[in-house]
């Protein structure tokens, strides 16, 4: 949406500004946003279930162990401890996908112009309109996301959501079809 702003009264024409609110990211940064945010979920649906696995593993494992020298009560003890620390375990895997986001924010600021002249092959722009045919009553994978909304994508992804699974492996066809980035050269 497109607001204008009259600054001063004199030469009004002149000085009448156009002032976006909120900006709307071009068409560069959508594609960059899509493949991030496509990445950053499928990289928490696969972090969370294999530290979800990774526990349930440790656990029975000690478990076992624990139920072998010290008898069944002590195997439950350690069993209801390692599912005490889930919590927590998931926390900690949260913080680290936040923090990896945000880091790939930062980054696709600071090189997003040396990446931009790559992006304008048209098959670019099929993952954005692939994202456009859907609405999940969430921000678009195309902007910016923030941690919640990243979480609820990756619960729909989790959940098998019909609408949501479909778009998801399309974009991942989109993905893969991609051309490569070009490698940066040592010589110079």
């Amino acid at each position: 949406m497109v607001i204008k702003e009259r600054v001063g009264s004199e030469r009004q024409g002149e000085q009448d500004r156009d002032v976006v609110s909120p900006r709307e990211p071009g068409r560069e940064r959508k594609i960059m946003n899509l493949i991030v945010n496509t990445s950053i979920i499928l990289m928490s649906t696969l972090m969370g279930g294999l530290s979800q696995v990774m526990v349930d593993t440790m656990g029975m494992a000690a478990s076992g162990m624990a139920g072998a020298m010290g008898g069944e009560k002590a195997g439950e003890e350690v069993s209801q401890e390692f599912e005490q620390k889930r919590p927590e375990i998931d926390e900690k895997m949260k913080t680290m996908i936040s923090d990896i986001r945000k880091d790939v924010y930062v980054q696709l600021g600071e090189k997003g112009k040396e990446i931009e002249p790559f992006l304008s092959d048209p098959v670019f722009d099929l993952g954005p309109k692939k994202v456009e045919a859907y609405d999940f009553k969430l921000p678009k994978l195309t902007e910016e996301l923030d941690d919640a909304s990243l979480a609820r994508y990756a619960q729909l992804l989790v959940s098998e959501d019909p609408g949501f699974s479909a778009l998801f492996n399309e974009l991942g066809d989109w993905m893969n079809a991609l051309p490569k980035f070009p490698e940066k050269s040592n010589n110079g």
